[in-house]
């Protein structure tokens, strides 16, 4: 088993819905094998309910709207519950941060990325500033397959970054405001 850790910390997927055959086979070629294992076992959640895994090509619409990816391809595996996504580009995964509206290399190997940094909820929350999520998820419950926490209003547009400021959005809806409000992210 490829992240042993990161699976031995949180748990089996959750929600769990197969990605069709014929998306995984056209991202197969552009990311790494274990990545690729991975994203095959199906979308859904884990890290209790803070990273959902993501079919990359029903959200390669939305990786689009928002982001100019440095390589192409850009493969959207994931998204948070802060509508942030992770992509894998350039033999490195990239956090889009929709918050802040800035993009960063967070991992070259892909199993460094799962079993040592996301396993670290300290280092990887303050890494990615995250501090707001567990108060988030206290006040208003976990978001689904569709939602993500976002401020209100955006912090881009002056919003304040407090947990209080935080409300249950539409993600794809959340994401494409985030973009047509702030541009996209480079």
């Amino acid at each position: 088993m490829m992240f042993e850790k990161f699976f031995e910390e949180y748990g089996n997927i959750e929600n769990k819905i197969e990605i069709p055959s014929d998306h995984l086979a056209r991202v197969k070629n552009s990311i790494p094998d274990e990545l690729f294992t991975f994203i095959s076992n199906g979308s859904g959640v884990y890290m209790d309910g803070f990273l959902w895994v993501v079919d990359p090509i029903e959200y390669e619409p939305i990786l689009k709207e928002i982001y100019t990816p440095v390589q192409e391809p850009s493969i959207c595996f994931a998204r948070d519950a802060f509508g942030g996504m992770y992509t894998y580009e350039d033999n490195s995964v990239v956090y889009i941060n929709i918050r802040h509206g800035v993009s960063k290399v967070i991992g070259r190997k892909v199993n460094i990325l799962f079993n040592s940094i996301m396993t670290d909820w300290e280092y990887f929350s303050e890494e990615l500033s995250l501090e707001n999520y567990q108060p988030a998820k206290e006040k208003l419950g976990g978001v689904t397959k569709d939602e993500c926490y976002g401020y209100v209003p955006l912090l881009g547009l002056g919003g304040a970054e407090k947990a209080e400021n935080l409300q249950k959005v539409k993600l794809k809806e959340h994401i494409s405001i985030v973009a047509q409000a702030l541009g996209k992210i480079e």
